[in-house]
Parts: C-alpha cells; structure tokens; sequence
C-alpha cells in the first residue's frame, strides 16, 4: 500500500471533531474527552436509527 493512501485511510478513520486525539485541550487548563467519539478518537460507524415501534 502506497504511503499516501496509509496516511488518507489514517485521517478518514480519525475523529473529524478531535483529529485523533480524543480529546480538547481548553483555554484555561486541562482538558475534555471530545464528545463526538467520547474520548476514542476514531469515527464512529453510522448508528442506525432504532424505532421504539415494533
């Protein structure tokens, strides 16, 4: 696999919100699991919508 396509493959999986890391860092100190990947730092699959009807 080409290195190019190893690093695209890389940013796809990651958080779009975080970029990987799991985490914000905030203004003044410390930091804040990102609550779009609740703190993994990859992209979560699509969730389907669950009915509440049977």
């Amino acid at each position: 696999m080409p290195k190019g396509e190893l690093n695209m493959r890389q940013k796809q999986e990651q958080c779009p919100y975080c970029h990987g890391q799991g985490y914000f860092q905030l203004l003044l100190g410390g930091s804040e699991n990102c609550p779009n990947c609740d703190g993994a730092g990859t992209q979560e699959a699509q969730k389907e919508a669950v009915s509440s009807h049977p």
